[in-house]
C-alpha cells in the first residue's frame, strides 16, 4: 500500500497523469505476457504520450472556436462539383506549413464552411494553432476591441497568432469604411505569414461591392489574398435544401 501511495504522490507531483492512470494495468499485462522492465518502461512512458497529445488536441480543438464539428468523410461530393482529390491534397494541410490561403466560392448550402470547419479540424488535430470566425463575429470583435484600445493586441494575439484563420460568410455583410480598412489589415497582417480560409457566397467581381465600394482596397485586398491560394468555385444544389425536398417538406420544382 505504501508503495502505491508514493507511486500515486509521485505521479501527481511530477503531473504524470497518464501513468497514474494506467501504470497498474499496464504493469498486469506486462506480468501475464513476461514482459521485461524496460518493455514496461516503454509501455507506461508511451501511455502518458498518449494522454498528453490527446489533451493537447482537445485544448487546440476548444480555443479554435468551431460552431459545429465536421469532418470531410461527413461530406457529400454528389450534391456539387468539388473535386474530391484536390480536397483530399488539401487535407494533408501543407497549404498551412506553406502559408497558403484557400478560397471558397460557391451558392449558401453547397459545403463551403462544411470544407473550412473540416480542414480546420484537421489542424487542431496535428495541433496547429486555428481559430474560427464568421465575418459578422470578426467585425464586432474589432470594433469591441477598437472601443477598448486594445485593437494592436487583438490583431497580434487572436488574428495574427493562428496557423490557420477561417474567415465563414464574407459577402453577407456590406462593410462600412472602417469594417474595410480591418480587413485589409487583416489580410494584409497575414499576408506570407500565416494562413487564411475564407468563404464567400460571391464572385470576386463582386468582392468590391462588399468593401466600401473602395476599388483600390478591394485590389489590395484580392491581390495579398489570392497571390498564394487555392480558390474552389463549388457548384451544386443546396445540401440543406435538398434535404427538405428529400423529407417532402419543400416540393421539388420541376423546370420541365
Amino acid at each position: 500500500m505504501r508503495t502505491i501511495n508514493n507511486i500515486s504522490q509521485n505521479c501527481e507531483a511530477l503531473k504524470l497523469s497518464g501513468i497514474l492512470q494506467s501504470y497498474q494495468a499496464i504493469a498486469d499485462e506486462c506480468y501475464k505476457v513476461k514482459a521485461s522492465y524496460s518493455e514496461y518502461l516503454e509501455q507506461v512512458l508511451n501511455h502518458e504520450l498518449m494522454v498528453r497529445e490527446n489533451r493537447a488536441r482537445e485544448t487546440v480543438l476548444k480555443m479554435a472556436g468551431l460552431p459545429v464539428l465536421k469532418t470531410l468523410e461527413m461530406f457529400d461530393y454528389t450534391s456539387s462539383n468539388i473535386n474530391q482529390m484536390q480536397v483530399q491534397e488539401l487535407a494533408n494541410l501543407s497549404f498551412v506549413h506553406d502559408r497558403e490561403n484557400i478560397i471558397l466560392i460557391g451558392s449558401p448550402g453547397t459545403g463551403k464552411t462544411h470544407l473550412a470547419i473540416s480542414l480546420a479540424y484537421l489542424a487542431t488535430q496535428k495541433r496547429l494553432k486555428v481559430k474560427f470566425l464568421t465575418v459578422s463575429d470578426l467585425l464586432l470583435q474589432l470594433e469591441a476591441a477598437q472601443a477598448q484600445n486594445r485593437l494592436k493586441s487583438y490583431f497580434t494575439k487572436v488574428l495574427a497568432a493562428p496557423s490557420l484563420l477561417v474567415l465563414d460568410e464574407f459577402g453577407y455583410v456590406k462593410l462600412n469604411e472602417m469594417q474595410a480598412n480591418f480587413m485589409f489589415q487583416l489580410v494584409n497582417k497575414r499576408y506570407e505569414t500565416g494562413s487564411i480560409v475564407i468563404t464567400s457566397n460571391l464572385t470576386f467581381s463582386q468582392w468590391q461591392g462588399v468593401l466600401n465600394n473602395d476599388e483600390a482596397l478591394t485590389a489590395a485586398i484580392m491581390d495579398r489574398l489570392i497571390h498564394h491560394s487555392h480558390i474552389i468555385n463549388i457548384n451544386g444544389d443546396s445540401y440543406r435544401l435538398k434535404q427538405k425536398r428529400k423529407a417532402g417538406i419543400i416540393p421539388v420544382i420541376n423546370n420541365n
